[in-house]
């Protein structure tokens, strides 16, 4: 019984641990009525020039393994040059051959941060200077806190995936996934399942074959 509790909690744990991104929303604009999309321009809306190339790189590999053919926009304008001209930008995708555009980008973040102590606190006698101004900064001179605390830093990190046509500049689906990201965690390593999942995403609503 002991090694068969010690196994599910460790098939616990690596559950958890592989389900760090999930797909929490997905919209299809009931307008549509085309069939899968077989060419797109991904965009990543970073400053970052690293983590925009990595995450459309990374879409483009995904998308290609449905058959799908990828303009890489990092490939072709700035974000700044994007920005300046939309329309100018549209026409440049569509002559390299895109039809539609995904775009991915921050939709919110949010920080939680916690300590705890598993001991009780515990105090050396030191002297580190002399205080006369007030009694109770007495302590801080004389002794140190030697207990020890752990603090634990984690992120949700939400990032929304839409779906436009570069015609009509109409919505054509969107998507919300969710990672949890602690201090620990392989930020580099995570990309890879929530583009995995963002794809698979689009493949179920029918957007890519």
């Amino acid at each position: 019984m002991n090694l068969q509790s010690l196994a599910a909690c460790a098939l616990a744990v690596l559950t958890c641990s592989c389900a760090a991104t999930s797909v929490k929303t997905t919209w299809k604009s009931p307008e549509y009525r085309g069939g899968p999309l077989t060419n797109i321009a991904v965009l990543t809306i970073d400053e970052r020039n690293l983590l925009r190339k990595g995450f459309e790189n990374r879409l483009a590999r995904e998308l290609k393994k449905t058959g799908v053919s990828v303009v890489l926009t990092h490939e072709l304008l700035s974000l700044s040059e994007i920005n300046q001209d939309k329309r100018a930008a549209a026409e440049r995708f569509r002559a390299a051959g895109a039809q539609a555009i995904a775009i991915l980008r921050l939709a919110s973040l949010n920080s939680q941060y916690r300590e705890s102590r598993p001991g009780g606190e515990r105090y050396a006698e030191t002297i580190t200077g002399f205080e006369t101004g007030y009694w109770y900064n007495y302590y801080s001179v004389a002794y140190t806190d030697m207990g020890v605390t752990y603090g634990n830093l984690k992120q949700q990190v939400n990032l929304e995936t839409r779906l436009y046509d570069l015609t009509t500049a109409k919505g054509l689906w969107g998507g919300l996934t969710q990672t949890v990201v602690s201090e620990t965690m392989d930020r580099v390593a995570e990309m890879d399942p929530i583009v995995e999942k963002i794809v698979a995403a689009m493949r179920k609503d029918g957007m890519v074959p």
